[in-house]
Order: structure tokens, then sequence, then C-alpha cells
């Protein structure tokens, strides 16, 4: 049985549909978001420990050029071996399970809407199943490690999202945390969400696509909405 769960992560890339049917009766969820987990924390505890610090608290403050003396006192302050490490280490090991905990929520709520009898627990395991293209991103990430120097900022190892590929917008830009959010990875999770929820629910397309939006454009949309509004 373990080595059908270790298959799987192939196959939720290679027959995500059959491999969706599969896990709706034993999800497994322990798997996917264990090796989410421990390979992102590897690559990001490598570029902590790698990163010039005095180069990113440079870009940290160019980032910020309206920001108050004691905003940017505090952002160099913040910026030491320690804190670097520990606060990426806490967003990885924390922050990973907290917010499939919060998509699967919806997911849940949606699948009652819907009229599924469909538990928590699984929904939870669909939502890691699903992130599972985004493993597939940290070799670049590693590469731009290795051929950076030291000088990349966390946002620049994401070499597949629309702002590295397409909009090249600098870090000062209120819509470069936008573009930098949103990558081919996050493309390939939400058609992976489609046929999972196809496989899962019988749904229509249509429906499935709409429920597998949803949650990115009310985020990405209220986040739109402050940038134009409020700057």
């Amino acid at each position: 049985m373990a080595a059908q769960a270790l298959f799987d992560v192939g196959n939720v890339i290679l027959e995500p549909s059959p491999t969706f049917v599969r896990l709706k009766e034993r999800t497994r969820a322990w798997l996917p978001l264990l090796l989410t987990i421990l390979l992102t924390l590897a690559v990001m505890v490598w570029w902590a420990r790698t990163v010039d610090l005095t180069w990113l608290r440079e870009h940290a403050l160019a980032a910020r050029p309206d920001a108050k003396p004691e905003e940017r006192a505090a952002i160099a302050s913040f910026m030491t071996p320690n804190s670097v490490l520990w606060s990426t280490v806490l967003g990885t090991v924390i922050g990973t399970p907290v917010m499939l905990a919060i998509v699967a929520l919806y997911y849940f709520l949606a699948s009652k809407v819907m009229g599924e009898s469909i538990g928590y627990g699984k929904w939870f395991g669909f939502v890691a199943w699903t992130g599972i293209p985004r493993l597939l991103a940290l070799p670049l990430w590693a590469l731009q490690i290795v051929t950076s120097h030291g000088q990349a900022a966390l946002e620049d190892l994401n070499m597949v999202s629309l702002n590295y590929l397409v909009f090249h917008l600098p870090a000062t830009s209120p819509w470069a945390g936008i573009v930098n959010g949103v990558d081919l990875t996050a493309i390939w999770t939400i058609v992976l969400s489609v046929i999972g929820l196809k496989a899962w629910t019988g749904r229509p397309t249509a429906t499935c696509v709409t429920v597998a939006l949803i949650p990115w454009v009310v985020v990405y949309g209220l986040w739109a909405a402050k940038i134009a509004f409020l700057g």
C-alpha cells in the first residue's frame, strides 16, 4: 500500500483521473504533505543559509521607498541569520498545513452545497495531492540559489511565476506580489483540482471549473481591488 502511495505521486501528474478515483477510497494525505514540507524546507533552509544578508536588507529596503524611518529600522534589524532561518522554517512547517487546512475547509463546504457527503479529512488529502505540481518547481528554485551567488530574494526563486516569465515587475511595484504569486504550477494545480472534483463528485466540468476557481478569484480579486483603490 505504501508503494502504491509513492507511485501515486507520479500518477497524479501522468494519470490524474484514475488516480483521484483511487485516492477517494484511501487518501493518504500524509505522503504529499510530508513531501511538500520536507522538500520545500530543504530548499528554503539552503536559501536562508546562503543568501547575502547585507544584499537582502538593501533589497528589502529598496522595495519600501516610502517606509517610515522606524519601519526601515525594523526591517533591517529583523534580517539576522537566525531570524531569516527560523521565519523560513516556521513559515514552511506551520504555514503549509495551515494553508492546506483552509483550502480543504473551502472544498468541504463547497461539497456540502453540492450535496456530497465527503469528509473534511478526505478534502485535506485532496488539496495536498493537487499541490504536487509545486514540487516540480523546486529544482528551479535550487538552480536560482546556485547561480545567484547569494543575491536572490524569495520572489526571485520562482522561475515559473508570471512575473519572472512575462511581466518582470520590480519589487517596488504594488502589482509585483500578485504576479509573483501566480505561476505555472498554480495553474496546473487548478487543472488537477478540476479533474479531481469530476472524479470525486461526478459533477459537470463547468461546475468543477467554477468550484476550483472561486478561491483564486476571491483572493486575487480582493488583492487586486485593494491595490487598485488603496494602492
